[in-house]
């Protein structure tokens, strides 16, 4: 009998963050933080709680996929040195994906897709893609302010959004959007683990305005 595949996915830069953990490319248990992770000691606490409550052994783990960034540039660190020290001590591997690149995947609406995930400092962190049949940059990501994140939702009517759960509450009845929710990290953890594992330059990405 093959061995399962299983991915523990950080995602800890954007609002409270998030874990999941995948076997064979289902979720079978998630955390989502409601506060900001200022700790590495904090997400390895919630680490060892997730995989003993679903009885799963750190060393049944094939791979540890964690978020590239964008979001807070500690949260971003800690993420992926938790992810590395992982690495090193379970060695397994180890694959980083830009959060925006894994929930604009994560959706299977086609044309243009919009990415927007909160940064935090009235700041929202955006990226444009083009799926037609294949998931394509448009444009490199970049902020704007909430107010401009607003209006944009309101006047662009040929655009799907793919959006955190928390921006949800811009739209309106006009807005075409997936709710990608909380669980940044299950978006992670299903892109890393359909792909060859590959680590990607961070996202440090400061405001624009």
């Amino acid at each position: 009998m093959n061995r399962p595949h299983i991915v523990l996915a950080i995602e800890s830069a954007i609002n409270g963050g998030s874990l999941s953990l995948l076997r064979d490319g289902v979720e079978i248990s998630s955390w989502i933080g409601s506060a900001s992770v200022s700790k590495a000691e904090e997400l390895l606490v919630n680490i060892d709680a997730m995989l003993r409550t679903s009885g799963v052994s750190k060393n049944e783990i094939n791979m540890v996929a964690v978020s590239a960034g964008p979001g807070s540039f500690t949260g971003i660190r800690i993420g992926l040195a938790s992810a590395l020290g992982l690495k090193n001590g379970l060695g397994i591997e180890m694959s980083s994906i830009s959060a925006l690149t894994a929930m604009a995947a994560a959706t299977e609406m086609q044309g243009t897709l919009v990415v927007a995930v909160p940064t935090g400092r009235n700041a929202i962190c955006i990226q444009e893609f083009i799926n037609n049949g294949g998931l394509s940059p448009v444009s490199e990501p970049g902020t704007i302010t909430e107010e401009v994140f607003a209006e944009t939702l309101s006047t662009e009517q040929d655009i799907h959004f793919v959006l955190h759960g928390s921006l949800c509450s811009y739209v309106d009845a006009s807005t075409s959007f997936t709710d990608a929710g909380a669980n940044i990290a299950r978006s992670i953890g299903l892109y890393c683990y359909a792909r060859p594992a590959k680590i990607v330059e961070p996202l440090f990405i400061s405001k624009s305005f």
